[in-house]
């Protein structure tokens, strides 16, 4: 296991898992193949799995310890696509199946190198890489040469060709990574969000850091701090979950800070002089966030919305950690009085349409 903030296929359960089915398939040309690579020049390597680009021997490259260092500065909560690295061993072009070009080469070789997007600080220098593309053939080349029984050692010193783009604005930015993945993997909000965090001083990643941090943030994007911040407690099982739950907490905070003057200056006073108050709100929300969806996902009687019941229940749930008073929402009762109003209204203009003809 990493010790450090890495991307690491070890960490994860299900690559683990998968590593092991690659360790029954995989063929001993094969292991041969990427043990030989990875115990000669550093350019073996690259050369065995990649396509070399056009101008092969000056093209950038980062070592598969940098690659995975990487993690530091990708926005958010990452998620693993495990269905889309196994199609990197075993689909139609697969590293080790590669079936509809059979025998064409031992090990099959990754077309597209990774791209690396790097931010142009206000001196003109480039800092905080991020991927751009490329996170899924990363922990793949990873279980690659752990089936194949190279260490991780030695894996991690492997040089691997790669495309790098800098850009100097956060629009930049969400267009470099939505370009980098063919316009179909548009940048979450929570990954946006954790990015402008990060080259703002403010780790994604840490709730002590992202507390201790906060005055980096202005005022406008408190909410997005905020439900960072709510992210560092939601339980383990509901991760898959996060990108839905940043959403409900980043609004949660702005519709509480909007209710009223007295939730405006309440926390105004949380955020700037209650750091251990800010904290245990964020905690509540976190910790009961999939328990406030699951009950409105079971409310299948109700008129209003899923969203707009959850976006209620987690300003609820604010307050009550807050302790501010909790607004008066619609009732059913008065949904149901309204929708049967706005029927008898259109029955009335129906019926005078027909009057007309």
């Amino acid at each position: 296991m990493s010790k450090v903030k890495l991307y690491d296929y070890r960490d994860d359960e299900n690559l683990c898992k998968l590593t092991k089915k690659i360790e029954k398939v995989i063929r001993p040309l094969q292991k041969t193949a990427i043990i030989d690579a990875c115990s000669n020049s550093d350019e073996i390597f690259r050369t065995r799995v990649q396509c070399a680009p056009l101008n092969g021997s000056s093209h950038t490259f980062m070592t598969m310890q940098e690659l995975s260092e990487i993690k530091i500065n990708d926005p958010g909560n990452q998620q693993i696509d495990y269905k889309a690295i196994e199609k990197l061993f075993f689909g139609h072009y697969g590293l080790l199946k590669h079936t509809k070009i059979p025998d064409l080469d031992i090990i099959n070789k990754l077309v597209i190198p990774p791209r690396i997007i790097l931010f142009r600080n206000n001196q003109g220098e480039s800092e905080s890489p991020a991927n751009g593309s490329g996170r899924h053939r990363n922990f793949a080349l990873q279980m690659l040469c752990a089936a194949a029984g190279v260490t991780w050692e030695n894996t991690m010193r492997q040089k691997i060709w790669v495309d790098k783009t800098v850009v100097s604005t956060n629009s930049e930015f969400e267009m470099a990574m939505i370009l980098s993945n063919g316009a179909g993997r548009k940048q979450s909000q929570m990954e946006l969000t954790a990015f402008n965090l990060n080259t703002s001083g403010v780790s994604s990643d840490d709730a002590e850091q992202i507390i201790d941090n906060r005055f980096n943030v202005k005022k406008e994007k408190w909410s997005h701090l905020f439900a960072n911040l709510v992210m560092q407690y939601v339980p383990l099982h509901s991760h898959n979950s996060k990108k839905e739950y940043f959403s409900r907490a980043k609004t949660g905070w702005y519709k509480t800070y909007r209710l009223n003057d007295i939730s405006k200056n309440k926390l105004n006073d949380i955020y700037e002089n209650q750091p251990k108050t800010f904290q245990e709100i964020a905690k509540n929300l976190g910790e009961n966030m999939h328990i406030i969806v699951a009950r409105e996902f079971k409310n299948t009687t109700a008129i209003k919305k899923l969203t707009f019941r959850i976006n209620e229940a987690v300003v609820d749930q604010i307050c009550i950690a807050a302790n501010l008073e909790k607004p008066k929402w619609e009732t059913q009762q008065e949904l149901f009085k309204k929708k049967f109003e706005e029927n008898l209204r259109e029955n009335a203009k129906l019926k005078e349409l027909e009057q007309t003809f």
